[in-house]
């Protein structure tokens, strides 16, 4: 007496498809964006302590170039409000480091 599994591995073949596709699948995907975001934030980071040391204080303009440009250099295209609220953290960042007090940006642009 010869028992006939194909349908039984089919079934078991497209369970476990499913399976993946339903639960693995995106467990990866949020795994992969969620270290590609601390990988971002650790570039940019980098990108500002190094833009500190190079440029001289009044000159903004040219750190935010040097870190939107070192984060396009290692593949990251990220929109302009995004990359500036980064940018932003990462500096604020800095200065709790430094010890340097810290303006609301109003106040430090009427100064």
């Amino acid at each position: 007496m010869t028992i006939d599994l194909t349908q039984i591995i089919l079934a078991i073949l497209t369970l476990a498809g499913t399976i993946i596709t339903r639960y693995l699948i995106p467990w990866i995907k949020s795994k992969t964006s969620e270290r590609q975001f601390e990988a971002l934030k650790i570039l940019a980071k980098t990108g500002v302590y190094a833009a500190e040391q190079i440029f001289t204080t009044e000159q903004w303009k040219e750190k935010k170039e040097y870190v939107v440009k070192l984060l396009e250099e290692n593949g990251y295209s990220v929109d302009s409000n995004s990359i500036d609220a980064l940018i932003e953290a990462m500096v604020r960042e800095l200065r709790i480091e430094q010890g340097q007090a810290i303006k609301p940006k109003e106040e430090a642009e009427t100064n």
